[in-house]
C-alpha cells in the first residue's frame, strides 16, 4: 500500500514540481503534467514487467533502460520536444540509476543492514517507514534531476539547433 501511495504522489505532484524546469506555461503546463503522468505510467508498466520477468538486478536495469526509453519517446512526442533520443535516454538513465541505487543503499542502511548499516533507537515500524521514505526521496530526486536535464537539453536543442555536433 505504501508503494501505491508513493507512486500516486509522484504522479500527481511530479509534473507540477517539474514545471519550472519545463519552461511550459498556461495550457502547455497542463499538457506537460498530463504528458509526464502518462509517460511515467508507461515507464512504470515496462519496468514492472521487466522486474517481475527477469531475475534480480538484471530485470531492474533492463526495465529501467526500456522504461526510460519509452518515457523519453512518449514525452518527446506528446510535447514536441527536440532532444536527441540517445542523449536524452542516457541522461535519464544515469540520474535515475544513481537515485535508485542511492535510495536502495539508504534503505538498507537505515534498517541496520549492508556496509553502512546503522542502528536506530526507534520501533521497527518507524524504521521501515523512514527507510521507505528515504528510498523514495533519493529515487525522486534522481529521476527529477534527470528529467530537468532532459528538458534543459530539449530547450537547448530548440534554441540553437545549428550548434550540435
Amino acid at each position: 500500500m505504501m508503494y501505491a501511495g508513493c507512486a500516486t504522489v509522484f504522479l500527481g505532484l511530479g509534473g507540477p514540481a517539474l514545471l519550472p524546469a519545463s519552461g511550459f506555461r498556461r495550457k502547455s503546463a497542463i499538457s506537460f503534467c498530463a504528458a509526464f503522468a502518462a509517460s511515467y505510467c508507461l515507464y512504470a508498466l515496462i519496468w514492472s514487467v521487466a522486474w517481475f520477468s527477469l531475475p534480480n538486478t538484471f530485470g531492474e536495469i533492463i526495465g529501467s533502460l526500456l522504461g526510460l526509453t519509452a518515457f523519453a519517446l512518449a514525452i518527446r512526442k506528446w510535447m514536441k520536444l527536440i532532444v536527441p533520443l540517445l542523449t536524452g535516454v542516457s541522461i535519464l538513465f544515469l540520474f535515475h540509476t544513481v537515485g535508485y541505487y542511492a535510495g536502495g543503499f539508504a534503505y538498507e542502511a537505515l534498517q541496520g543492514r549492508g556496509p553502512a548499516g546503522i542502528k536506530l533507537p526507534w520501533s521497527p515500524k518507524d524504521i521501515r517507514l523512514c527507510a521507505r521514505l528515504s528510498w523514495g526521496l533519493f529515487y525522486g530526486i534522481g529521476l527529477g534531476l534527470g528529467i530537468c536535464k532532459f528538458l534543459y537539453l530539449s530547450r537547448q536543442s530548440s534554441d540553437s539547433p545549428s550548434t550540435h555536433i
